[in-house]
């Protein structure tokens, strides 16, 4: 220990006779040490705190653009809200008091009569509790050939009380096409809700047959369907035939008997075989018959186009080879 206090003490009294650039070089040395040894002790913490100061106010400024975005939006949002719930409110109103499944059902049958489709079964299911309103399903059968289901399924969406239909399911049935549906009502049961809102319709889907084939029939046994063309208004006055009740997707040559000249055309609906002749009426677009073949039978019908002008459409009806 004295040894080491003695070589100290005599490297500072030799170095005060050190020539100047030795001078410099140890002072410069011992300023080095200095800086290292405040750099390690006091700067070194300092910068490590910068550093996360830095990455805190990164972080920060995220989040203050974040928020000023929300609050700039917040009235939209509020806006909207109330869009929303004013909507909703509009809905529940709608909504009638009690169960319009009685309605609903003769509205069903009503459309089932008009578009030539029997209804065979109707099973009502139980009522299903929600918390803003109830809901009363009810399983329906139906059959008819593809162009009047497809019409009839049109007809459910035009109707006016709230009604939705699920579950659609579409087979083969003999001759026929069997159709089963879900459909379901709705009403509600909540007090102090006025309900003399009247039900808001969207755009109803209207099922154009035109031009549309039967996917469950042979090409070969389609009914032929071409553009229209400008017509004659027809006889509205005119006494209906019993052929006119049906569609013409109903008929199915079977067909023809000559009897002298004249040749008639023998058509099939459900179990009854009819006989036509040139000039007699089917089907209820005034339906007339032109030609009669040996293999198909042709005939023109006759519909208001949307500016209610009459148009002249020729169908073709071809022998079921099966018959």
């Amino acid at each position: 220990m004295s040894l080491s206090r003695l070589e100290f003490s005599a490297l500072t009294h030799n170095a005060a006779k050190w020539p100047l650039p030795g001078k410099a070089l140890l002072g410069c040395a011992l300023a080095g040490v200095v800086l290292l040894v405040g750099d390690l002790a006091y700067l070194s913490p300092s910068r490590e705190r910068l550093r996360e100061v830095e990455v805190q106010e990164v972080a920060l400024q995220q989040q203050l653009a974040e928020k000023t975005a929300l609050a700039a939006d917040l009235e939209e949002r509020t806006r909207q809200l109330q869009l929303m719930q004013d909507k909703a409110s509009v809905l529940l109103q709608q909504l009638p008091g009690e169960s319009e499944m009685p309605g609903v059902l003769e509205d069903i049958a009503r459309l089932a009569l008009a578009n030539g489709v029997v209804i065979e079964n109707v099973t009502p299911l139980d009522q299903q509790f929600q918390p803003f309103y109830n809901q009363q399903p009810v399983q329906i059968g139906a059959s008819g050939t593809y162009h009047d289901l497809a019409t009839f399924m049109s007809a459910l969406g035009g109707l006016s009380r709230i009604a939705t239909v699920h579950d659609v399911a579409l087979r083969r049935d003999g001759k026929l096409l069997r159709l089963d549906l879900l459909v379901k009502t709705y009403w509600s049961e909540q007090q102090g809700v006025k309900r003399d809102v009247p039900v808001v319709q969207g755009q109803p889907f209207v099922y154009d047959a035109f031009g549309m084939r039967d996917p469950f029939q042979p090409v070969a046994l389609q009914v032929g369907r071409a553009p229209g063309r400008a017509a004659v208004a027809p006889d509205l006055t005119r006494p209906r035939g019993l052929l006119e009740e049906h569609s013409v997707d109903q008929f199915e040559m079977v067909g023809t008997l000559s009897r002298g000249a004249q040749t008639f055309a023998l058509l099939r609906q459900a179990s009854t075989v009819h006989r036509l002749a040139v000039g007699d009426y089917m089907g209820p677009d005034h339906g007339r018959v032109t030609a009669i073949h040996d293999g198909h039978i042709e005939l023109v019908e006759l519909f208001p186009d949307e500016q209610g002008a009459w148009l002249e459409r020729p169908r073709t009806l071809v022998l079921n080879v099966n018959s």
